[in-house]
């Protein structure tokens, strides 16, 4: 998919995200699109490493920013799961979340069961 593509979508879709899910304790965060996450983390467009081809999307506390890795997405439903399960940990208990990834892998993790769970709804979003 093309960028423009992808930010039709994302135009299209989050503000239904956000009406459906609430707002969490933070402004409602931005969305970023990016070639690569070690890219966006070093401000080297050409780094890559051995996620590169895999993560979708990410949710930055710190920032408060959804990044969607544009390459690894292929059509408007990895947009919108991708949309939805970061938003989940957005409105999530961050101090929990933490906790959480040091005591559950990530399959096992409440917090990640919780946003692919969430992900199911991604039609009402189309």
């Amino acid at each position: 998919m093309t960028t423009d593509e992808i930010q039709n979508i994302i135009d299209k879709a989050y503000p239904n995200i956000q009406k459906y899910y609430g707002k969490g304790s933070l402004d409602f965060p931005k969305i970023e699109l990016h070639k690569d996450i070690y890219a966006r983390l070093s401000g080297d467009e050409e780094q890559s490493g051995e996620h590169s081809s895999t993560t979708k999307a990410q949710y930055d506390e710190d920032t408060n920013v959804i990044y969607i890795y544009y390459p690894n997405i292929i059509n408007e439903e990895d947009v919108i799961r991708s949309i939805i399960h970061e938003y989940t940990h957005y409105k999530q208990d961050h101090k929990l979340f933490k906790q959480y990834r040091q005591m559950y892998s990530y399959n096992e993790n409440p917090i990640e069961i919780e946003a692919h769970k969430n992900e199911e709804d991604w039609q009402l979003f189309i």
